[in-house]
């Protein structure tokens, strides 16, 4: 077994013990080049608001339910965005919009949206969207490689 094989195969059993962790607040370029593939604790999340207030509690919670929903893919992710953004309309009526994005290297990004008046719906809605999207994207990538292996 090559040096690679056995990093490789260690990250696997970390991972499983970290799946359902917080993902951090960011990493050192330099520590996620030698990292390579990374962990649930080694894969930053940025949570963004645009007009819109968010608490430690609240982003709090949205590390963790992102880390509940996608830690389980985190040695396949680079990198994950979360913007919380108030879009009112003409007559002031209350809309948020969550965006997340997840960035998957030789993979396109995957970029979610969902609207609601309250900002921990849209994220959720956002969430639940952004999960099924990666479990698709990744489950079709191995399909597409057993094809090539035959």
């Amino acid at each position: 077994m090559t040096r690679r094989q056995s990093s490789t195969g260690e990250k696997r059993k970390r991972q499983r013990s970290q799946r359902r962790y917080a993902f951090p607040t960011a990493i050192s370029k330099a520590h996620k080049r030698a990292t390579g593939r990374s962990t649930t604790r080694e894969t930053p999340l940025h949570i963004r608001g645009h007009h819109v207030t968010l608490d430690d509690p609240t982003r709090e919670y949205f590390r963790s339910r992102v880390g509940f929903k996608l830690g389980k893919y985190a040695l396949a992710l680079t990198r994950i965005s979360v913007r919380i953004e108030d879009v009112a309309g003409p007559k002031g009526a209350p809309a948020h919009t969550c965006r997340i994005k997840v960035v998957l290297p030789h993979y396109p990004q995957v970029v979610v949206s969902a609207a609601d008046a309250i900002p921990r719906v849209a994220f959720d809605q956002a969430a639940d969207a952004t999960e099924r999207a990666v479990r698709r994207l990744l489950g079709r990538g191995r399909r597409s490689e057993r094809r090539r292996a035959r």
